[in-house]
């Protein structure tokens, strides 16, 4: 501690920068951190319906599935830079709804990968999945490092608005969760899904069809390349259904 004087002057300073130090420090600036995060995530899905794991109007004619790793950095990529146009453009006018479904790609172990997807299941349980999600790849650690802790995923929820903390433990653990976690894997890769994010697309109600974005990226020794679906991707897709 530096000295700054002595006497009650001594002590106000001493006060002062204390008081300084304390309005600075990480705890403080990582609530502002989350709070700029709620803001725009909260901004993003305002007003738009959620249902489970789907984002859009129910009547909505078209319809996305996306399969996504919460701990891939290219379905993060997806999430927080592409997303967000086909949001406005196509789900908030009611033209188009997005499913998400979970598929382990990047998730170095099988129990957390179900524990982690689980815990977005289970906010869907309450229409708040996709507040979970975007939160979760705004908040993303570094790849492949052992960081979704049972404390993480908590302050994921924690951030969630009006989210009940209790019920969404009790969704968490009732097993039915866990199970469609582990069947969406399975159905990825029956459909032939090799990466993430993927998609498929197709009229409501009809067939999907795996659709893939027109920017892609095959990384060393992988097979199948890995794509970004744009808003302009989506629109060309949707003149062709129709």
């Amino acid at each position: 501690m530096l000295w700054l004087g002595t006497g009650l002057t001594g002590t106000l300073i001493i006060v002062a920068v204390l008081g300084t130090v304390l309005l600075a420090s990480p705890n403080n600036s990582r609530a502002e951190q989350d709070t700029r995060i709620d803001q725009e995530v909260s901004a993003l899905l305002a007003g738009i319906p959620q249902e489970g794991r789907t984002l859009g109007s129910p009547t909505a004619p078209v319809t996305l599935q996306v399969f996504a790793d919460l701990e891939d950095n290219d379905s993060r990529r997806w999430v927080l830079t592409l997303l967000p146009a086909i949001i406005r453009e196509f789900v908030r006018p009611g033209i188009l709804k997005v499913e998400y479904r979970s598929f382990k790609t990047n998730t170095i172990q099988p129990e957390t990968f179900v524990k982690q997807q689980t815990a977005a299941v289970a906010a869907g349980a309450q229409n708040k999945l996709w507040n979970f999600v975007d939160t979760f790849y705004h908040e993303q650690g570094k790849e492949y490092t052992p960081y979704v802790t049972e404390r993480y995923i908590d302050n994921m929820a924690g951030q969630i608005p009006e989210l009940d903390i209790v019920q969404w433990h009790h969704d968490r653990n009732d097993g039915r969760r866990g199970e469609q976690v582990v069947t969406d894997d399975q159905t990825a890769r029956t459909d032939g899904i090799h990466v993430t994010p993927a998609y498929r697309l197709g009229r409501t109600g009809g067939p999907l069809k795996n659709f893939q974005g027109s920017e892609a990226i095959t990384f060393p020794k992988q097979h199948h390349p890995t794509t970004f679906a744009s808003a302009q991707d989506i629109a060309n897709a949707i003149n062709q259904i129709h």
